[in-house]
């Protein structure tokens, strides 16, 4: 039945009507869009400059420790004053000297501000290379314990130029606070420029000919203009920013209109007219998406008014960067996103059978949204790569560019394409699909719900590991500056992946061996295995060393993340512990056991692996790392799916990380050989797979590999 205009008008009215009668929907997807940024902007402003006055007028207390105190005493006292000519140049009177029995203490307890550790050139050059050997931090048990990092080996060859009786002076302070960092900063300068100073002296006492400001003075020419750095701030925070706006302000209305009503039985009406489903659905997507609408332009405008025209005072000069032709641009970039979150949005609510389940299932859909609009973080993203055909992340980085002053205009178009065809069919796949009786009904029960149990676990699987993830996430953000790699990986596995899915198990009153599959397999299948791992691995870097043609990831993060996974303080057979074993079990516990004993009756084997190995992928939640991870996760799945256990995919997973980390330690070259390698462990890959096909025995109860022929 084809959808008529005239009754999606009458309805969108009435709903729109509906809408802005209700209070608490228009402070939430109204006023609060409308005034949070200038809150935001105004409050900024003038935290930092309270934040910089307080500072200025700061006296920093600090201590003088080491064998050579009393030296670096006497450098400090006779400090000459600050350069006249800056207002921020340090002086003498800017630091006050006190008593400190445990300089390292007081500065944990915050009685100092900083301490100087003083030493001749030979101690400090054997502390340094003692650290070094120890594989610890500088500051751990050898200098005051200041979470100091280990000792860089251009700062350990520098000392080793210096004659064994040269003073070293070392700032300690607090990086976690401000006017800690601040105070060791004003002194190294302070320092510095007295040391200057003398050695100018020295050499005009011995009649050089020249003043020494003047010898081999360096220059340096910053070619990006004002607004170029400005706008590449302001890039990398804007999407994110417009996302949780949009996510957020456009639930409240699309929660309401769809699960709120079914609750509510308001539909009951609707449906009893001549009205169709598809023209209810039309017209609460218009509704959605008039808000989406609405909440990009008043961001935009915000950013414009208070931005561009200099309303509001920023401590960065960013309206330089935003001016009435780039708002406009930014606002036509953002269109297709607002589309696209409104259908998002739609299905969210119109599969949700009641208010809560829709709330429930937001918090997923939020955390996940936001991931895209991060993409303007990652340094040297470029447009012009296969970023441009991913929706949102494109909008993203064009926006950056845009904001920068280096847009891409043909690559920005196609960006803006693709993300409005998303939204597109996102909007065509949300109406047809919840025109149907059972998604835009008023609540009915469910034989899965009276059932309960075993019944009921595959449609709350997703959720589960939905709450999983944030968990992780949070549990993240609270270890990694705190705990090493090892307590991490014992909280993610064993408390979240093991101990959820056991709770899960326990909840749905599963059967452990079936919802773990725990079942033998036979022996030419351990074969495939041990053959399949170094071909999976080698043709995974193939096919990443063939995205990163198109979408480069940053070597620096290549690099950071190898020193993390590869901490030299930690012995090599624990990371074989914590980094093999326990994930080979816990996470195919989790994945390739619980998730997917969810998943397999509602999906086709196909799209259970593919499913399986997403989830996999998101867990591991670097960006640069959510392919690769996703695709082992396919793998490992349809091993589980072919052999029907468990059993197999656990020694892979293990092999898997155990090569990774060997290929590390001892710099094996396997992301550097000839590409005819990376074709030759695919073909290997795919022999281990017929092997296992010839020698499967499928995962119980799975749909068929096809549809029938005229069925769904």
């Amino acid at each position: 039945m084809a959808v008529r205009g005239p009754f999606v008008a009458a309805l969108y009215r009435t709903e729109l009507r509906m809408m802005l009668r209700d209070r608490r929907t228009i402070v939430m997807s109204i006023v609060l869009p409308l005034v949070v940024m200038p809150i935001m902007l105004f409050a900024s402003h003038a935290m930092n400059v309270r934040r910089e006055r307080r500072l200025a007028e700061t006296v920093y207390e600090f201590a003088v420790t080491g064998p050579a105190a009393a030296e670096a005493r006497a450098v400090v006292a006779n400090a000459g004053p600050g350069d006249p000519d800056d207002e921020d140049a340090p002086g003498p009177s800017d630091f006050r000297e006190v008593e400190a029995a445990d300089p390292a203490r007081a500065l944990a307890d915050g009685a100092l501000h900083f301490f100087l550790e003083a030493r001749r050139a030979a101690d400090e050059i054997a502390i340094l290379e003692a650290a070094n050997a120890a594989g610890r931090p500088a500051g751990a048990g050898t200098r005051a314990d200041s979470g100091a990092e280990r000792p860089d080996a251009d700062e350990l060859a520098r000392l080793k130029t210096l004659p064994p009786d040269v003073l070293v002076l070392t700032t300690v302070y607090r990086a976690d606070r401000d006017d800690s960092e601040s105070g060791a900063t004003r002194m190294r300068r302070l320092l510095a420029d007295t040391r200057r100073a003398r050695r100018a002296a020295t050499l005009d006492e011995a009649g050089f000919p020249l003043p020494v400001a003047s010898v081999a003075r360096v220059f340096s020419a910053n070619l990006a203009s004002e607004g170029q750095v400005a706008g590449l701030m302001l890039g990398r925070l804007l999407t994110p920013l417009l996302l949780m706006f949009l996510l957020s302000g456009s639930a409240v209305v699309a929660i309401d209109t769809l699960a709120g009503e079914k609750e509510r039985g308001t539909l009951e009406t609707l449906l009893t007219t001549a009205v169709a489903r598809a023209e209810i659905v039309a017209a609460k997507h218009l509704l959605i998406l008039t808000v989406a609408a609405g909440i990009t332009i008043i961001q935009v405008g915000n950013l414009l008014l208070y931005v561009g025209f200099e309303l509001i005072p920023t401590t960065t000069n960013f309206a330089a960067a935003v001016s009435p032709a780039t708002a406009v641009l930014l606002l036509l970039l953002y269109l297709p996103v607002a589309a696209l979150v409104a259908s998002v949005l739609l299905v969210v609510s119109g599969r949700a059978r009641t208010y809560k389940e829709a709330q429930l299932l937001f918090f997923p859909v939020f955390l996940v949204g936001m991931l895209p609009g991060l993409a303007a973080l990652l340094p040297g993203l470029p447009l012009r790569s296969a970023i441009v055909l991913v929706p949102v992340a494109n909008i993203s980085v064009a926006v950056k560019d845009t904001l920068v002053g280096r847009a891409d205009w043909p690559f920005a178009a196609l960006a803006w394409i693709v993300t409005a065809a998303a939204a597109a069919w996102a909007g065509r796949v949300a109406t047809r699909g919840l025109s149907t009786e059972r998604l835009i009904a008023p609540v009915a029960a469910e034989a899965e719900e009276l059932l309960g149990g075993p019944a009921l676990f595959p449609r709350h699987v997703l959720r589960w590991f939905a709450v999983l993830w944030a968990l992780m996430l949070i549990a993240g953000v609270n270890l990694e500056a705190r705990a090493d790699i090892r307590v991490q990986a014992a909280v993610n596995i064993l408390g979240l992946f093991i101990g959820g899915s056991f709770l899960m198990i326990r909840r749905y009153r599963l059967n452990v061996h079936e919802a773990l599959a725990l079942r033998p397999v036979r022996p030419a299948v351990w074969l495939a295995v041990v053959m399949g791992v170094p071909a999976a691995m080698l043709t995974g870097i193939g096919v990443s060393r063939l995205a990163n043609l198109f979408l480069p990831v940053p070597r620096e993060l290549v690099e950071s993340f190898g020193e993390v996974l590869l901490p030299e303080s930690v012995p090599f057979w624990q990371l074989l512990l914590f980094l093999t074993i326990l994930p080979g079990i816990g996470e195919e516990i989790a994945f390739r056991g619980v998730l997917l004993h969810g998943l397999h009756r509602r999906l086709r084997p196909v799209g259970v692996a593919l499913a399986v190995g997403l989830v996999f992928g998101l867990f591991h939640t670097s960006l640069f790392r959510i392919f690769p991870t996703a695709y082992l996760g396919v793998i490992l799945a349809g091993v589980v799916l072919l052999t029907g256990s468990i059993f197999p995919a656990m020694l892979w997973h293990a092999l898997n990380n155990g090569m990774g980390l060997a290929a590390g330690k001892y710099e094996w070259a396997i992301a550097d050989l000839e590409p005819l390698t990376y074709v030759e462990a695919a073909a290997v890959l795919a022999l281990c797979f017929w092997i296992i096909w010839r020698n499967r025995t499928p995962y119980p109860g799975l749909r068929p590999w096809r549809a029938a022929r005229g069925g769904r």
